[in-house]
């Protein structure tokens, strides 16, 4: 998934926190860019099923700072 939002102080413990306490799903790699006050993050996460990765975005967009977060192929 690719997550861009707020260069903020702990915005990206928070999502990575978020991510692994999620039943079902692991954090396999994660490749973050930041420029001009805005991070733009490239995470692989390994799921169970396609419904785990739909509530993990909107958790994840819910986020403080986040300003978008959506799947990637």
């Amino acid at each position: 998934m690719r997550v861009i939002g707020h260069d903020d102080i702990g915005i990206l413990t928070n999502i990575t926190s978020l991510i692994s306490k999620e039943s079902g799903t692991t954090l396999r790699t994660i490749h973050v860019d930041s420029l001009d006050g805005l991070f733009q993050g490239d995470i692989t996460v390994m799921l169970s099923d396609t419904s785990t990765m739909e509530n993990l975005i909107k958790k994840i967009k819910s986020v403080k700072g986040v300003k978008q977060a959506v799947r990637l192929h």
